[in-house]
């Protein structure tokens, strides 16, 4: 073992960048860091057998909440991630979670079954990733001897102010959902779709518009959006669809229950036009002309 490798024995995430705990050089010049002198051959069986127990190590540690009502925005404490190329596991974290006793809970009985592994718990930034080796944790960038509740005080704010400033267009977008959809499921009555309103940015890609199409029933794909004949493919893209209770209320995303009343899908034409696009109920090929106008669209990207 080389003498950088004997002082960066348990590196942060940007200290490193390379593979842990395999046995093999690479060909390309990626360093790789050893515990060990003799490291054993490494490869999918292994990786699959300590994801599935992190998997289910991590959900009984820290479960999911029961939530009263949706959120999109909503993650999971612990999301382990299913691929890795060494010895190192990848653990998406919520950081609000976090303190001293479930990282050490981590570090003495999940890698105590596995001595070989180390996790990474992954924030916004790798200068915040929390790296646990089985005798050491490294805190971002924070020096080794800080100690592990004065590092979380130091560290914790700064990926969620990070979360929080990723997350804010987005929930700029579901305020205003939220708000307009109970008047508009009434104001529905017996149509087959509504436009709830165009707003001037995509969760923060100023780029696009959003077309926020209200569609009756649980398939977004009913009611479709066309932009001009001479339009290229790449003119008019479609994005999220959420349920959307009788009341107005989102339920769900991504997959929609076939029992539920409505639907909110997401259409993006281009940031600058402005004209005419053709909204059609595709079972029946009728057609509805919709002038997107200056007017139309509603400015909610935040400020700062």
């Amino acid at each position: 073992m080389n003498a950088w490798l004997k002082v960066s024995a348990h590196p942060s995430a940007d200290e490193f960048r390379g593979y842990y705990n395999i046995p093999d050089q690479c060909d390309d010049g990626t360093r790789v860091l050893r515990s060990v002198d003799r490291v054993p051959a490494f490869g999918f069986p292994e990786m699959w057998e300590v994801y599935q127990v992190a998997k289910k190590w991590f959900a009984e540690i820290a479960p999911v909440s029961a939530a009263t009502e949706f959120d999109p925005l909503a993650v999971e404490p612990f999301y382990v991630r299913d691929e890795t190329d060494d010895r190192t596991l990848c653990v998406d974290a919520d950081f609000k979670v976090l303190n001293t006793s479930l990282l050490r809970r981590v570090q003495r009985e999940f890698l105590g079954q596995f001595p070989l592994w180390r996790i990474a718990l992954i924030g916004e930034h790798s200068s915040h990733a929390i790296m646990i080796y089985p005798t050491v944790i490294r805190f971002g960038n924070l020096p080794v001897e800080l100690s592990p509740d004065e590092a979380l005080r130091q560290l914790v704010p700064r990926a969620l102010a990070l979360r929080e400033a990723r997350e804010r267009p987005r929930r700029e977008k579901l305020s205003y959902l939220r708000q307009r959809l109970p008047d508009a499921v009434r104001a529905m009555r017996d149509r087959p779709f509504l436009v709830l309103g165009v707003l001037d940015n995509y969760d923060g890609d100023q780029s696009r518009l959003t077309i926020c199409l209200l569609v009756r029933g649980a398939d977004p794909d009913a009611v479709g959006v066309n932009g001009p004949a001479e339009c290229s493919d790449d003119f008019l893209w479609s994005a999220s669809a959420y349920g959307v209770s009788a009341e107005g209320r989102i339920v769900c995303e991504g997959r929609i229950p076939e029992t539920t009343p409505f639907c909110l899908h997401l259409w993006l034409p281009p940031a600058d036009y402005r004209g005419a696009l053709t909204i059609v109920e595709r079972d029946s090929g009728t057609p509805h002309s919709y002038g997107l106008k200056p007017e139309n669209i509603v400015h909610i990207w935040p400020d700062g």
